[in-house]
């Protein structure tokens, strides 16, 4: 078991964070996914990929996510 990039909880399954390079719990994911940022996240990783990027860093975690792990006191890359 390891702990999420994001939120720090153990997890047996992660996902790959849209915004950057995280590897973040399920819970975590869907909270990414229902943000309003994601599809410009998607896109612009989509985009790089596309190509030739294989190593595009995300177009970073957006404020308010990470000003809500930062006060939870979890690491947020």
């Amino acid at each position: 078991m390891s702990n999420c990039h994001r939120c720090g909880d153990e997890s047996h399954v992660f996902g790959f964070s849209m915004f950057n390079t995280q590897m973040i719990c399920m819970p975590c994911v869907d909270e990414e996914r229902a943000h309003p940022d994601f599809k410009r996240a998607r896109d612009e990783e989509y985009a790089h990929v596309s190509r030739g990027n294989l190593n595009f860093e995300g177009i970073g975690l957006p404020e308010d996510l990470s000003k809500k792990y930062q006060e939870t006191n979890t690491t947020c890359h």
